[in-house]
């Protein structure tokens, strides 16, 4: 499989609509996790990555939506509630929380490299696992970019907006869940999906 050809449908899919619903919920867990915005971003991604793959090679996810809403109020519970010492430990955690969380209730956009992998995945085995890290790494580019962004601003800068963007990301996730755990993400994923199907830019959303 041409690998190239996936990480371009990956970058491509960032730009959809129906990408938002991984995209929004890991800003507002960099947003959230303040200090610890890239360990709580890589966990996000890894979080994302290994619910997505169970799901989709057929060896599990596919829970309850109440249980990707208790994922993600576990994330900000964890960060407002630390449980050791090293905030970057804490974020990672709360990220990977929040990740498996939204890799549940996500619909993909899916081009030919990606539809033809989603095919071949339940018997595909770890070569899977690899080729999905490759699409993802395009479709949560611009959580990578954030978390670059994140790094290079001033630290005095930080400390005076940190607490406010906490609050604004706690917020968006919270909201989130309580929507996913009230059913309400399916109307929300699939007008999602509508967008992204009017939209000429790139692939069209997994059927």
């Amino acid at each position: 499989m041409d690998t190239i050809n996936l990480l371009a449908e990956g970058f491509e899919s960032a730009l959809l609509p129906c990408s938002l619903i991984l995209l929004i919920p890991g800003a507002a867990m960099a947003l959230t996790a303040r200090s610890a915005a890239i360990p709580a971003i890589s966990g996000f991604g890894v979080g994302v990555l290994g619910l997505s793959w169970l799901r989709f090679a057929d060896r599990g996810g596919g829970f309850h939506p109440a249980v990707a809403a208790v994922l993600m109020l576990l994330a900000v519970v964890v960060l407002f509630v630390p449980v050791l010492r090293r905030f970057d430990l804490v974020g990672l955690g709360s990220g990977l929380l929040a990740g498996a969380g939204a890799a549940e209730i996500w619909k993909p956009c899916v081009g030919e490299s990606f539809g033809k992998l989603l095919v071949e995945l339940p018997g595909r085995g770890f070569s899977g696992l690899a080729l999905m890290t490759v699409f993802l790494a395009g479709t949560l580019a611009p959580l990578i970019a954030l978390g670059a962004a994140h790094h290079l601003i001033p630290d005095r800068v930080l400390n005076r907006i940190e607490p406010y963007w906490a609050v604004v990301g706690a917020g968006a996730l919270v909201l989130l869940a309580a929507a996913t755990a009230a059913g309400l993400h399916d109307d929300l994923v699939g007008r999602l999906f509508e967008w992204s199907l009017n939209d000429d830019r790139g692939p069209v959303p997994a059927g």
